[in-house]
């Protein structure tokens, strides 16, 4: 029997390191993601004072990133060649947890005490009732209901938070041990191998199935007019695309409040020319899928990091809400499964949980890499998306403010390296282009806490877990994190503070993404992880650990809406697919084809979305009517455009003249007008305007111009 025990030990040791490794091996992939397209953005960066051909900015970023990658292997394999080959498993995991418990000691003399129960009682309260007044206000509670105990909760929380600095930031694992014989295992993070065990192989399949039913689900987007059309002009050109691309073929300056930062869709263009395959089907096919399942494995580096306990009951709660948060075109489920080709769904569902990760790990270990992760992912988000610049500062703050509060300002400060390039990028921009403004309609707080972090139900969720956060994360650095991102969210949240940062910034129409400094699926996820009071005549077990999460899930599955379906906007195909309905694709691609050579094609604007995504070369008239009205072109020119695309949106859209039509077409260099078959008034339209030889497509009818 001894025997038997022993070899089951040994053998549960083996597969809690072989866990282990592979959990870090796959945190490893990401850490090299995030640096490797640090790297490229700042080459795209320096390309666009040179404009080189993205075959040379390629092949220089490649030669670049392999140089340094062979360095650091060298320095590393130096180092541990000065270690030395005898350190035992034991010594290797021992002194690791020593290092990392350190990093947390109180200030001398300091004698540490419970909070006191007052405290705690008035800022789970507090927390509780801000979550439940946020969810509920479009059902008519009052907004001050909602900030002012957030309020309170916040300052009580930091009062507690602050108390307990002497705390330890991490402790040993015991559950993940070395098995006698083998290398040391690495321990990730801070979950033990329990966690490890379930939850690591719960994230590869969750990461997998979001990867795999991304290329299913169809939900089309109005701005990939702008995004995917960047990709498919580099494949075309070679080349970064300066200026307009979605209207025209360079003739316009880039569209307003879009300057020329991210670098994603440059990225993509150009890989997808050295293979010779379509931007777009490359983007969807290839890219897509590989972001979500790195968004997935974001989700579930964070939830390790900072839950206290039942990590992977955490990361399974966090994964259910984000399927079931479809309510709202901007909640974070949208903006995950749903989005994740454009680069600004990559920054809130991918970077800002591996931003907070890399500030935990760096405020409990005080490394040189991690500090290295915060610049790059710095700079990753830059090249993501401009809105970077309002999200990133933010997050920074949310660690380095309440770390200088705890008297570790230098940590806090050195912090501050992930917000360095996107202020510097925001700043360049607005001293190198004269219009930054973001037109559109503004939202104020409510609007955007309602239209991000949702209502009703998934609303109180997602408030209660945003103000609760301190009390329900680890103890330590992630508890002191959570208080920070609390704190920044109710102080954005407060009357006229957006109001206030649209007048300085111009950008009142983005603002509301301010809100993702909010890693709700986390959050909500660390409220499974809360304990649940054993009567005293229950024998111990682990039964009673499931209850909050059940609850959790039963609760978002009942009140959410899934993102696959109508009623998020979304339809899942029979097989891998574009983000717009084929039968718009194939028309658009017919259309385009008997166009030719150059000039723009005209019909109504579900068909002319899709022609920015097909061709570089023809052009629709009118693909996004709110990228028109920030194109910096003639007023003709863009009146010409409205009245084209009105004339054709509908059998019931109102009708210009004959003339006006005429000259609008030879205008705007229309080469094939279309209109709906049943569009009877349109086709009219066509014909007194000169155009003759109709030709049936799909469901519209399309005339040419006159000769000559």
């Amino acid at each position: 029997m001894v025997q038997v025990s022993d070899r089951s030990e040994h053998r549960g040791n083996r597969d809690s390191a072989g866990t282990a490794r592979a959990t870090c091996l796959l945190d490893r992939g990401g850490d090299a993601a995030v640096l490797l397209f640090a790297a490229w953005t700042l080459a795209y960066h320096l390309a666009l004072l040179f404009d080189p051909p993205t075959t040379a900015l390629l092949a220089g970023w490649l030669a670049a990133s392999a140089g340094a990658a062979a360095v650091l292997l060298a320095r590393r394999r130096r180092r541990r060649g000065w270690r030395g080959a005898g350190s035992t498993a034991g010594s290797t995991t021992g002194s690791r947890a020593g290092s990392t418990a350190a990093l947390w000691r109180d200030r001398p003399g300091r004698v540490l005490t419970a909070p006191p129960r007052v405290l705690a009682a008035v800022a789970v309260a507090a927390g509780a009732v801000a979550g439940t007044c946020a969810g509920l206000h479009p059902s008519g509670v009052p907004w001050w209901c909602a900030w002012a105990p957030g309020v309170v909760g916040v300052a009580a929380s930091a009062a507690w938070v602050l108390r307990r600095r002497g705390v330890p930031a991490t402790r040993p694992h015991p559950d993940v041990e070395t098995a006698a014989g083998t290398s040391p295992a690495p321990v990730p993070d801070h979950v033990g191998g329990r966690d490890l065990r379930w939850g690591t192989p719960l994230a590869l399949a969750t990461g997998a199935g979001f990867a795999v039913a991304s290329l299913y689900i169809v939900n089309t987007d109005a701005d990939d007019a702008y995004f995917v059309s960047r990709s498919v002009a580099t494949a075309a050109t070679g080349r970064i695309p300066m200026k307009d691309v979605v209207f025209t073929s360079g003739s316009t300056g880039p569209i307003a409040g879009e300057p020329p930062v991210s670098s994603i869709e440059v990225l993509v263009g150009a890989v997808a020319r050295l293979l010779g395959v379509p931007a777009a089907s490359f983007l969807w096919y290839a890219v897509l899928p590989g972001v979500t399942f790195l968004a997935v494995w974001s989700l579930w580096r964070l939830v390790r990091a900072w839950a206290p306990r039942n990590a992977a009951l955490c990361f399974a709660v966090g994964a259910v809400y984000l399927l079931w948060s479809g309510q709202e075109r901007a909640s974070l489920g949208a903006f995950h499964l749903l989005r994740m080709w454009q680069g600004k769904a990559v920054l809130v569902s991918a970077l800002v949980p591996l931003l907070y990760v890399y500030l935990t790990r760096w405020a409990e270990r005080r490394r040189p890499r991690d500090l290295v992760l915060l610049a790059a992912a710095g700079i990753a988000a830059v090249g993501l998306t401009s809105s970077a610049v309002l999200v990133v500062p933010l997050v920074t703050a949310a660690a380095a403010l309440p770390l200088a509060a705890a008297g570790r300002v230098r940590t806090g400060l050195a912090a501050c390296s992930a917000a360095a390039y996107p202020l510097a990028a925001g700043l360049a921009v607005a001293l190198l282009h004269e219009d930054t403004s973001v037109h559109g309609a503004f939202h104020d707080a409510p609007e955007s806490f309602q239209w991000v972090l949702l209502h009703g139900t998934l609303g109180i969720l997602a408030g209660c877990a945003l103000w609760l956060s301190p009390w329900t994360a680890r103890p330590g650095v992630p508890a002191l994190v959570a208080t920070g991102a609390a704190a920044v969210l109710t102080l954005l949240v407060l009357p006229g503070v957006l109001e206030a940062a649209a007048d300085v910034t111009d950008a009142g129409q983005v603002l509301w993404r301010t809100m993702w400094i909010v890693p709700a699926p986390a959050m909500i996820g660390l409220l499974a992880a809360v304990r649940v009071p054993r009567p005293a005549s229950l024998p111990p077990g682990r039964a009673l650990a499931v209850l909050p999460a059940a609850a959790l899930v039963a609760a978002v599955v009942v009140a959410g809406t899934p993102v696959w379906t109508a009623a998020s906007g979304s339809f899942v195909a029979s097989r891998p697919s574009w983000k717009v309905p084929a039968e718009n694709v194939g028309t658009a691609r017919a259309v385009v084809r008997e166009a030719g050579s150059g000039g723009a094609v005209l019909m109504p604007t579900r068909y002319m979305r899709v022609v920015p995504l097909l061709s570089a070369d023809v052009h629709a008239v009118n693909p996004n009517p709110h990228y028109l009205s920030l194109l910096p072109a003639p007023p003709r020119l863009i009146e010409d455009r409205r009245l084209l695309s009105r004339a054709v949106r509908s059998p019931y859209s109102r009708k210009p003249s004959p003339a006006e039509f005429r000259d609008a077409l030879r205008r705007a260099d229309v080469r094939v007008a279309c209109v709906f078959v049943r569009d009877r008034r349109g086709t009219a339209l066509l014909a007194d305007a000169g155009w003759t030889g109709t030709r049936r497509v799909g469901r519209l009818v399309c005339a040419f111009p006159p000769a000559g």
